[in-house]
């Protein structure tokens, strides 16, 4: 599915290390019919894909940071209610960290 025309800005915010950041920009295919999620990178961008619908819910732009690593510049999560009915923005902002850490090992700050 495209990248939907309705989106809100999100506010993530976020800071990772080379190595967590190219392991989050080299994506996460889905495992089995019980995975939901499918994210990829592109063009600095990492996108949250449902797995079973196809659509973007959120994304956020990685930029390389002064201190070395990566830094989130910009987010959106998808606002188009027949796509994702959001719980709010800080549970958004959860489900993003929860995703880093479960598909990737990486810990976020709460």
């Amino acid at each position: 599915m495209p990248i939907p025309q309705e989106r809100e800005n999100l506010g993530y915010q976020n800071f990772f290390w080379d190595s967590d950041a190219e392991k989050i920009m080299s994506g996460y295919k889905p495992v089995d019919m019980d995975d939901k999620w499918f994210i990829y990178s592109e063009n600095g961008w990492v996108y949250f894909v449902r797995s079973w619908t196809g659509h973007h819910i959120f994304a956020f732009q990685l930029t390389g940071s002064s201190a070395g690593g990566a830094k989130v510049v910009a987010s959106w999560v998808n606002a188009n209610k027949d796509e994702y009915r959001s719980p709010g923005k800080e549970m958004d902002i959860q489900i993003i960290n929860n995703l880093i850490k479960s598909r990737f090992g990486i810990e976020c700050p709460a």
